[in-house]
């Protein structure tokens, strides 16, 4: 027996409904996912977790093939195997075919993007993956690749929201297991 469980609609507050559905239309998504929804009863996560979403991650300054290519090459690193699967979908959606999308993963140095959005992509799964070992050294490489300093603290911003993401996602799909 899985030790989460997805709750039924009428066991989430209207609020929470109301969230999800706006995840869900926002997504493209066809159902909310199971990872989401195992936290349906706790209508602060919810609301937490897609605020984050909305304002860490969504929309900002950088085009959506770079975020795409960042959460992928994030989840690869991180071993989310839905925000990977997830984020290939979305790029396959921009043209890319999944050899392509292999060899990304196998030479994130070489992604044939424009250069702001590879070096965007570089910082991002930099911080990722390796925020312990940051130093003043690395915040000037991205000022002297003309990054803000509020661009560099949304490069943060959606290297953290996308951990965290895979941190609910990779636990709930381990709580929703069956054993």
């Amino acid at each position: 027996m899985a030790f989460f469980d997805v709750p039924s609609d009428a066991e989430l507050s209207p609020e929470t409904r109301q969230t999800l559905e706006e995840y869900r239309r926002i997504t493209g998504k066809d159902a909310v996912p199971a990872t989401w929804l195992a936290y349906g009863r706790n209508p602060k996560i919810i609301e937490a977790r897609f605020k984050a979403y909305l304002n860490l991650s969504h929309e900002g300054r950088f085009s959506w093939a770079a975020m795409s290519v960042a959460v992928m090459l994030i989840a690869h690193a991180k071993r989310c195997r839905g925000c990977f699967t997830a984020s290939r979908v979305s790029l396959e959606k921009l043209g890319y075919d999944e050899a392509t999308l292999d060899g990304f993963c196998a030479n994130p140095e070489a992604l044939p993007l424009k250069e702001r959005d590879r070096l965007f992509v570089h910082y991002a799964l930099k911080i990722a993956t390796g925020s312990a070992d940051l130093t003043p050294k690395d915040f000037k490489e991205m000022a002297a690749h003309d990054f803000s300093k509020g661009e560099i603290q949304e490069i943060i911003a959606f290297s953290a929201y996308w951990v965290m993401n895979m941190v609910f996602t990779q636990s709930a799909n381990a709580a929703l297991a069956e054993e």
